[in-house]
């Protein structure tokens, strides 16, 4: 017997599965909404162009465990060192805007645009700044052989003696080679420059009395400083470092108004990070250099804190950008 009905029952079921599917469809759009969450919600990668143990490398892992309390994620060193931190730059600036992946650097990242004649990425254009962390002043420090006390005597005896007096560098281009040759240019002096493969065998020759002046970073060279072993004559920056109160400035001590070549340290993202997470970051970032507790670590390393927003500090960048432009032109430094 025929029953048109019987069918019915089915074709209710397949109905149903069928409004099921289309609300699981609906549904499906709004999943990945809820499962991202605000900004962060992982952890966040912060490059370093440096070996660790550098001074920008230990400025970061100071600020690290601030930065990670206040947005509440791991923070992920990893150190790219390599090609004057181009390698470690040039990852970032090709790293997806998210705010996950950052960079952490130096003045290198706007003198490497004067000392190199092509960069993978431009510093203005290619990075969104977030803010500065610290400056970083070098102490001029001379071998006790050398028949002067102070900056003063030294010039005077540099003048006397062109050519006799050497210097070394980290490498052609470095701070430490600017530093000097703005000094050079400013005095009318003649001091040789020779140059190193990083700061720990020019230093061991400075102890050892092969080269007589050096421009170091101030934690490495205190222990030298203080046993007598190396004469100490002035830092690099525009104002005395608290952790050294009695030597005096370049600008100072040589009577050289206009010196200073301090380097700084500072957080970057990729350009084209949402407005939200760059807002969420310059806010942290504000919060953590703030903070009595870093500002006292970084004081006790010979660092000077100095928080700058990321308004200022980008305008810092592109002033930056064009002085290491006039100290590599003055210096006679030919990019590579």
């Amino acid at each position: 017997m025929h029953h048109p009905t019987a069918p019915r029952p089915l074709a209710r079921a397949g109905r149903r599965h069928a409004l099921l599917l289309l609300a699981a469809l609906a549904a499906a759009p709004a999943a990945p909404a809820l499962a991202a969450g605000p900004y962060p919600d992982k952890p966040v990668r912060v490059v370093v162009p440096f070996p660790a143990g550098g001074g920008t490398d230990i400025v970061a892992r100071l600020i690290g465990p601030y930065l990670s309390a206040e947005l509440k994620q791991p923070i992920v060193f990893d150190n790219r060192a390599g090609a004057a931190t181009v390698i470690g730059t040039e990852q970032v600036a090709s790293a997806p805007a998210d705010g996950y992946t950052l960079l952490f650097t130096s003045s290198a990242f706007t003198a490497n645009a004067s000392l190199m004649k092509k960069l993978p990425y431009d510093p203005l254009r290619d990075f969104a700044p977030i803010g500065q962390a610290a400056l970083h002043p070098f102490v001029l420090v001379a071998h006790p052989s050398i028949p002067a006390n102070d900056l003063k005597g030294l010039l005077a005896y540099a003048k006397q003696n062109p050519g006799k007096l050497s210097y070394a560098s980290v490498g052609p281009g470095s701070s430490q080679h600017l530093g000097m040759e703005l000094l050079k240019r400013m005095a009318g002096v003649d001091i040789v420059h020779i140059p190193y493969r990083g700061s720990a065998p020019a230093m061991a020759d400075l102890l050892g009395g092969q080269v007589d002046l050096m421009f170091n970073g101030i934690s490495p060279t205190l222990q030298h400083i203080r046993s007598g072993k190396l004469k100490v004559l002035a830092t690099d920056s525009d104002r005395r470092v608290p952790l050294l109160p009695d030597v005096p400035t370049v600008a100072e001590a040589a009577g050289l108004p206009g010196y200073k070549i301090t380097t700084w340290s500072g957080l970057l993202a990729p350009a084209g990070i949402p407005d939200d997470v760059k807002t969420r970051l310059e806010a942290a970032w504000a919060k953590v250099m703030g903070n009595a507790d870093l500002k006292k670590e970084l004081t006790e390393r010979g660092l000077v804190p100095n928080y700058v927003a990321a308004g200022p500090f980008g305008q810092m960048l592109k002033d930056d950008k064009e002085e290491w432009a006039r100290l590599t032109r003055d210096a006679k430094v030919q990019p590579e």
